[in-house]
């Protein structure tokens, strides 16, 4: 039910090589959770982090994982991938760099 992606930038080089998790899992379905993770930038570290949201909640301000500061969710700056009508792994922008050159490539799914 989940992709697992990994992110470079053509433009600076910048690469997350931890396995971004977007979606959720078989047994939330069933559990009927609500909760999904989803792909922000941490600007403060110039990083992409998977960061768990609860749908129909408002968006949480959780603390980076290496800094602590408290990241800026907003949809604006939500990387939308999984799409009806299919993934867009190209042309994001780059936390580190702000070019539209940040591309996501699966490595895996997880359920």
């Amino acid at each position: 039910m989940g992709l697992i992606l990994s992110a470079r930038c053509e433009a600076c080089g910048y690469q997350e090589p931890d396995e971004l998790r977007l979606g959720t899992t078989h047994a939330a379905i069933v559990e009927h959770d609500v909760e999904v993770r989803e792909l922000f930038p941490a600007t403060c570290c110039g990083r992409v982090r998977s960061i768990p949201i609860l749908l129909g909640m408002p968006l949480p301000s959780p603390p980076c994982d290496d800094c602590g500061e408290a990241l800026e969710l907003r949809p604006d700056l939500q990387y939308r991938i999984a799409r009806l009508s299919g993934d867009v792994l190209d042309g994001h922008p780059c936390p580190a760099c702000a070019g539209q050159t940040l591309s996501f490539k699966r490595e895996g799914e997880f359920v």
